[in-house]
């Protein structure tokens, strides 16, 4: 079957340069993971409601550091991309917003995020 639509993004469009840092509103930014974040994310995937959403749990600072790196590298294989939602003064990490299941030709994902409990109902997501 033919395809109709022209490639929405070529591919290397996203791994030729670096994973951007991006302002939004409310004094927030997404920004590239960090590895001093390894305490946030270990803490999210520990809370009861995050679990209930998310089919992972983390048994250690060291399986999130190991996720935070997968998410690095999906980033260079332009197969998903994972932003920390951070505040733009501190730098502290609020939540996690991502797109799965990227579709370059398409132009085409899933958007997956998290707050953390402390930024609930502040508008974050």
């Amino acid at each position: 079957m033919p395809i109709t639509i022209a490639q929405v993004l070529a591919t290397g469009t996203l791994a030729r340069g670096p994973q951007p840092t991006i302002e939004a509103e409310g004094g927030l930014v997404l920004r590239p993971w960090r590895d001093d974040d390894v305490p946030a994310v270990y803490a999210a995937f520990r809370d009861p409601t995050i679990q209930h959403w998310h089919a992972r749990v983390a048994e250690s600072e060291d399986e999130a550091r190991g996720w935070m790196e997968e998410w690095r590298d999906a980033w260079e294989g332009e197969q998903r991309a994972s932003w920390a939602l951070a505040t733009a003064d501190t730098g502290e990490v609020v939540g996690r917003t991502g797109l799965r299941s990227l579709s370059l030709y398409e132009g085409l994902a899933e958007v997956a995020y998290w707050v953390l409990p402390a930024a609930r109902g502040a508008g974050v997501a």
